[in-house]
């Protein structure tokens, strides 16, 4: 019974490290999901906008979890036996409430730093709508393009598609308006819309 205890604490350590290393971290388990509307006005100030992160579900089935579950039960059953001296039938069942403790505890800690990744995620995605940015592709009035702009000190490309439906071309400076799944919605800038106006008459 000793031998299982020790072979469940160290097959769910290393497990839980690996898994955790693997996965590249909390942020690996992150589903945001984050979806940002919002309404831009002619002189690119945000005039409405909504965002919406994805539910965080308590993660008792997240590999961390599972192996730190695995651990703590070979953990309990050691104590339970080298410590109280119990006989290997009521060693399980402190191995067992141990386990339920520790995993519990784990996954309640994920779901905590979930949250504040995806709170974080949300907000640096927001801080983005009304930002001005550049055509770098052109982008077709039913179709996809692309925008680059500065942010976090380099500078940032994306898919773009046009808001009003009609094509931006390249070099044209375009208001970013929502940003959907990975994928810029913008909208010409004022300064576009006046040069336009201008070139028409």
């Amino acid at each position: 019974m000793m031998t299982m205890y020790v072979i469940c604490l160290l097959v769910g350590l290393i497990f839980a490290v690996l898994s955790f290393i693997l996965s590249g971290g909390f942020e690996a388990h992150v589903d945001a999901d984050v979806g940002v509307a919002a309404d831009v006005g002619v002189d690119g100030d945000i005039v409405g906008g909504d965002a919406g992160v994805g539910d965080v579900h308590f993660p008792l089935l997240s590999p961390v979890v599972i192996a730190s579950f695995v651990a703590a039960f070979g953990g309990g059953g050691i104590v339970g036996m080298k410590t109280f001296f119990l006989l290997p039938a009521l060693s399980v069942l402190v191995a067992l409430g141990f386990a339920l403790g520790v995993g519990l505890l784990v996954g309640f800690v994920l779901m905590k730093v979930y949250k504040h990744l995806q709170t974080d995620a949300t907000t640096t995605v927001k801080s983005l709508i009304g930002r001005i940015a550049e055509v770098t592709e052109t982008i077709p009035a039913e179709g996809v393009g692309q925008i680059s702009f500065s942010g976090k000190g380099q500078r940032i490309s994306a898919p773009a598609r046009a808001q009003e439906k009609k094509e931006i071309k390249r070099h044209a400076m375009v208001t970013i308006t929502r940003i959907v799944g990975g994928l810029y919605w913008v909208r010409k800038h004022a300064d576009e819309k006046l040069r336009d106006v201008a070139e028409e008459e």
